[in-house]
């Protein structure tokens, strides 16, 4: 599959992080697990779920990643520290090279590929782990071909 990679704006965001080690097949019981701790904490969702990635994945390894979610910033613009066993989170406004992915988790290989091969083209590395936007899937009822991922690095010139 071909993939289309542009530069995306992202604003500024606050996040509900919960960091951690483990294989990514369990990223669905930490994505609950992250979901809970947001409502008891009383705080509001504001996105999707968002995965970032600090390792190269392959399926069955034990590697470092996050299970972020955007939350509404209190009146003055905070977030807690703590948040339960996760933590809050301001992320400035930044550019990160992007793409779309359409279907299941493991056969997004090539759309990581396209960003790093973008990377390359022209001249920059990454700055950050990979973002993994998990824009429309199983908590919408969608089976894993129809869902829609959205893949961002950010970069550094």
């Amino acid at each position: 599959m071909l993939y289309d990679v542009d530069v995306v704006h992202v604003p500024e965001q606050t996040l509900a992080v919960l960091p951690g080690r483990g294989p990514v097949r369990a990223i669905g019981e930490r994505m609950r697990r992250l979901r809970a701790i947001v409502a008891e904490a009383g705080l509001t969702a504001s996105g999707p779920m968002i995965g970032r990635f600090y390792e190269e994945t392959r399926d069955g390894e034990t590697i470092d990643y996050d299970v972020c979610l955007a939350v509404t910033a209190g009146e003055d613009g905070s977030v807690p520290d703590r948040i339960g066993e996760a933590r809050g989170e301001l992320v400035p406004a930044h550019h990160t090279l992007a793409t779309r992915h359409t279907g299941p988790r493991d056969q997004m290989d090539d759309a990581v590929a396209a960003l790093h091969e973008a990377l390359a083209a022209v001249g920059y590395r990454a700055a950050g782990p990979l973002w993994e936007v998990y824009v429309a899937g199983a908590a919408e009822g969608l089976g894993p071909a129809e869902f829609v991922t959205d893949l961002r690095i950010p970069y550094a010139r």
